[in-house]
């Protein structure tokens, strides 16, 4: 069976529940089964299905039950719970790769080796003698006893590769968390397992183990957990309503210090993390094209919407305050290494993607082990007493600065191991100078005292999680978190905790800043329900509806912000500017009219009014605006196209020629340039003349048909000009027979 149609299965079966189609789910639960093989989980699932029966009967034949909408809430969690474990088999039996395989193996030793691995945490966390219980446990088949790193990579993968924990286990997991013993790293190791455990596979105990580590705030830990729920919720977010416990939980954290500034926090940084080169590709490659589609072949024709750079279709309103301030200042001054690492533009990524092939990276959990200058991994590479090198306070500062993440951190001492002493040393004075640099700003910004170091932790987190998810070698057998579109905002998770107005708007405005316009949209008219008298609300709101293509509500919104304050020109710019898209000419040329009273000496409106006439067939009026351009900014060459343009449509054939040739002096190769030229010989009984430049023009065109296209469309202004139609016909054909025989 194929993965996608088990994802296929799983997914019909999750869409049902959802949407309270409970029989469709169980005939699909029941296939799932079939492809198992495992006929005993039927037994199971009549259970389920009596459970329906009762609940239909005694809701419509008999004595409604009070707990009805309880019960089949814990129906619905059953059945979901019951598929995953269905799609998990699947998956493992038929899906080869090697996380599958790594599962697998564990499970053939399950017994006795997640016993062995659990005691070893034990052992750990209640700081028994470690090296006495690894030998009697004998986890490796050889005779070597297992080290303490090698043991909590053991402890690492099962815990990640485990689907449900057992009730020891649960408990076991709630120790570590309490544990004094077990060191800070290790539980952030334990932490990062169970998130990706959770991602990997739904169990609720896994969120209530999270929770459990937020509560504990212990520094460095807390941070990674509150990380965790984030992501997991996210995920989740749609069986969020069937676990009222963990809304409970949730809640529980609203007293949690400073709760929503830390989701805020997340929020952002986990945004920044995202492609925001896909709201960006998403505008030129599918809302644009499909917009251009759509109007009149006159604009690209004449290159009308580029005479000047037209700022108020990209500008902002200056009048705009900046609601959100990204970071404190000392994220503020290290913007270039934080924008471009979660951008998708970052220097260190790009320069240490290349620096995961170290053994170190084999293992799973060294992705996501902090960096401490203790770790057993660096020691050969710290000291070295025969080359008399000690990297000791090198490593102390990479330890507590923010401006790299753990994972880069271990890269950069990694490669020292393996570079010449030479250049070692070149590069440790260079390091040790930025170091003493970063140390000074973060000295001046008091981060050790302050929200800031939260808030790095989360950055250096995410872009730990981040590399993982993208460099691993096994990037592919990964449900990537990074790819989710749901609205961040709308995920329970973060409603349920963040109310307050100020930081809904901080929230509202990163996403406008970074061009998540439909996210941003989201915020605003929630925002707006609450201040309706807002015009900065209003403007925003229109000005991503205007980013997403919607230009009928950014027309909408923008009409509205105008009646709370009128005669601005920058709302009736974009006033005027929607309804350009909107091919209401006649209404555009009204408001750039308006707008040319307020702005007399704007080239720029004057061209649009020029535009606007040219769309409205009113070519002389038009030419009065356009030779104005032509005076007050002659080096402007584009203005000649329409010049040009017009003056042919009015029979001003000399003018008009005189307007082409000059263009194509620039141009040569303009396909319309000189397919319009060709129409001006034609009108002036020069056939051979434009019969040489329509060859010309095909050959700038690359094929007939798309000539054919577009000199069809000029038809009607040939036979206003005197052509017949049938020397029309006779043209293309005469020029067909040019090009291809």
């Amino acid at each position: 069976m194929q993965k996608s149609q088990i994802d296929n299965l799983y997914s019909k079966a999750f869409k049902s529940l959802h949407k309270r189609k409970v029989l469709d789910s169980i005939v699909i639960i029941k296939k799932l089964i079939s492809a198992t093989g495992d006929e005993y989980v039927n037994d199971q699932l009549d259970r389920h299905i009596e459970t329906y029966k009762n609940i239909i009967r005694y809701s419509f034949f008999e004595v409604k039950d009070p707990d009805r909408d309880d019960i089949y809430n814990f129906l619905l969690r059953s059945l979901l719970e019951l598929a995953d474990e269905l799609r998990e088999k699947l998956l493992a039996r038929h899906v080869t790769g090697n996380i599958y395989a790594l599962k697998t193996q564990f499970e053939k030793t399950v017994s006795q080796e997640r016993q062995e691995a659990f005691n070893i945490l034990e052992a750990i966390t209640l700081d028994r003698d470690l090296a006495s219980l690894l030998e009697q446990a004998k986890v490796e088949s050889s005779k070597e006893s297992l080290s303490r790193e090698d043991a909590l990579i053991k402890i690492f993968n099962i815990i990640w590769l485990t689907d449900k924990y057992s009730e020891q286990e649960i408990s076991l997991l709630n120790e570590a968390c309490n544990s004094k013993k077990l060191p800070w790293h290790d539980k952030c190791l334990v932490v990062s397992a169970l998130t990706l455990s959770l991602l990997r596979y739904f169990d609720v105990n896994k969120f209530y183990i999270l929770f459990k580590f937020v509560k504990k705030q212990e520094e460095t830990v807390w941070q990674r957990a509150m990380v965790g729920l984030f992501m997991t919720f996210l995920k989740y977010n749609e069986r969020f309503y069937l676990y009222p416990s963990l809304k409970e939980e949730t809640e529980k954290l609203k007293k949690f210090p400073d709760i929503q500034q830390n989701i805020e926090a997340i929020l952002i940084q986990f945004t920044k993390s995202k492609e925001t080169e896909k709201v960006k590709r998403k505008w030129e490659e599918d809302i644009m094209p499909s917009i251009i589609k759509m109007r009149p072949k006159i604009e690209e024709k004449l290159d009308l919407d580029n005479i000047f750079k037209d700022p108020i279709s990209e500008e902002e309103n200056p009048d705009w305050e900046t609601v959100f301030e990204d970071s404190p200042d000392l994220l503020n001054k290290l913007q270039e290494f934080t924008e471009m690492q979660m951008d998708g533009m970052d220097v260190f990524i790009s320069a240490f993607s290349q620096l995961k092939n170290f053994s170190f990276f084999n293992q799973i959990s060294n992705w996501f082990v902090p960096f401490y200058s203790e770790n057993i991994f660096l020691k050969d590479i710290i000291k070295n007493p025969e080359k008399d090198i000690d990297l000791t306070p090198l490593t102390e500062k990479l330890e507590q600065t923010y401006f790299m993440c753990n994972s880069d951190k271990y890269s950069f001492c990694l490669n020292l191991n393996i570079v010449p002493d030479q250049q070692k040393t070149m590069m440790m004075n260079m390091l040790n100078a930025e170091m003493k640099n970063i140390s000074e700003i973060e000295k001046d910004e008091d981060i050790i005292n302050s929200f800031a170091r939260t808030k790095s932790i989360y950055t250096q987190y995410f872009q730990d999680i981040y590399r993982f998810f993208k460099l691993h070698p096994w990037k592919n057998e990964i449900d990537d978190i990074f790819t989710y579109s749901l609205p961040l905002y709308e995920t329970n998770f973060v409603k349920l905790l963040v109310s307050d107005q100020k930081t809904i708007r901080n929230i509202g405005e990163f996403y406008f800043d970074k061009k998540f316009y439909p996210d941003a949209l989201n915020v605003f008219e929630g925002l707006l329900e609450e201040d309706k008298s807002n015009i900065e609300l209003f403007e925003k709101i229109a000005f991503c509806y205007q980013k997403t293509g919607d230009f009928e509500n950014a027309l909408d919104y923008y009409k509205k912000a105008d009646l709370i304050e009128t005669d601005r020109n920058w709302i009736i710019l974009k006033i005027a500017f929607c309804l350009k898209y909107l091919n209401r000419w006649e209404e555009a040329l009204i408001y750039y009219r308006d707008a040319l009273k307020n702005d007399s000496e704007n080239l720029n409106i004057q061209a649009n009014i020029g535009q606007c006439l040219v769309h409205l067939h009113r070519y002389e009026e038009a030419l009065e605006y356009y030779f104005k351009i032509e005076v007050l900014a002659p080096e402007n060459i584009k203005i000649r196209r329409p010049l040009a343009w017009c003056s042919f449509l009015l029979g001003k054939y000399d003018t008009a020629k005189d307007y082409f040739e000059r263009l194509l002096e620039n141009e040569p190769n303009n396909k319309y340039d000189l397919m319009n030229l060709a129409h001006v010989f034609w009108c002036k009984n020069e056939q051979s003349k434009a019969v040489e430049l329509y060859v010309k023009s095909i050959k700038n065109w690359g094929t007939f048909k798309d000539f054919e296209v577009s000199f069809n469309e000029d038809r009607k202004h040939l036979t206003n000009s005197g052509i017949d139609k049938f020397d029309i016909d006779l043209m293309l054909d005469y020029l067909k027979m040019k090009t291809f025989f």
